[in-house]
């Protein structure tokens, strides 16, 4: 298993100092959280080409709609369809969905955003699956987005998209909340799931919360969990999705991200569970 980083908790979106900065923490990966906009993708995928650094999914964290009381489902298509571009041109490299979900915020009632959601994840997966790019949906707690919160809530969404090209990010933070029995959900889906997030309980990194995160290496592993892992740490006080503002803060976050990557390094390397 590859251990990335997702860039939003770096507080940068720069194609060069992303790279550098991923480089300098030993990461294997980025799973970029960055704007379409923020440059060209041809540089961002040459940097890392050069540094040895994976691209394992374009991940927009600023994806909601700039006004969700007049969010269409025609604007949510048109928005990821230039997000799948440009991770067309990227690699390719996968695209997250789960943001479509804040498009849903103008529909009159829960029956009527669930379906949209699912129109607009059709839509966008099968434009992507056009041009090459895989798709992924990240299960999310219900503080920060109002539709699907458990990864059987995401499987039966996928299902009903109906799509090979489909597959599920899992993360440890958002279980915590929302997931009735964590390590049951990775056995039962592992082997769909495509990348896993590490952060604890307060989101901060392994040994900061409640979390065992040997147990979460071990379920997945007995689920068939075999995609790349991400490190999505954020500082105590700036829980649960501002990214550091000072020296002291960088200082802090980046600690926690090396121990963390040090701490599930040593649970791949320790070799099978039955050993």
């Amino acid at each position: 298993m590859s251990v990335g980083i997702v860039t939003w908790t770096l507080g940068i979106s720069a194609a060069a100092p992303v790279i550098a900065k991923a480089k300098a923490l030993g990461m294997d990966s980025i799973q970029y959280a960055g704007d379409f906009r923020d440059g060209p993708p041809a540089l961002l995928r040459e940097l890392a080409r050069a540094a040895g650094i994976g691209i394992i999914a374009v991940d927009p964290f600023n994806a909601g709609p700039p006004e969700p009381a007049k969010a269409t489902q025609d604007a949510a298509i048109a928005y990821y369809r230039q997000v799948v571009d440009f991770a067309a041109e990227l690699g390719p490299v996968p695209v997250t969905l789960q943001g479509l979900s804040q498009w849903t915020l103008s529909c009159k009632d829960p029956t009527s955003a669930r379906a949209r959601l699912l129109a607009c994840c059709k839509a966008v997966d099968a434009y992507a699956a056009s041009r090459g790019v895989r798709t992924l949906y990240e299960v999310c707690n219900h503080y920060e987005v109002p539709l699907i919160h458990t990864a059987a809530q995401c499987r039966q969404l996928l299902a009903e998209m109906d799509s090979d090209n489909v597959r599920m990010i899992l993360d440890s933070f958002h279980m915590n909340i929302d997931e009735p029995d964590p390590l049951q959900a990775l056995r039962e889906h592992g082997a769909f799931t495509a990348i896993y997030h590490i952060s604890d309980s307060g989101r901060g990194g392994i040994g900061t919360g409640h979390i065992d995160f040997k147990a979460q290496h071990e379920a997945l592993v007995e689920g068939g969990f075999s995609g790349a892992v991400a490190t999505e740490l954020v500082p105590e006080h700036l829980t649960p999705t501002q990214p550091p503002r000072t020296a002291a803060d960088h200082q802090a976050l980046e600690a926690q991200i090396r121990h963390s990557a040090e701490i599930w390094r040593s649970y791949v390397n320790a070799g099978p569970i039955n050993e």
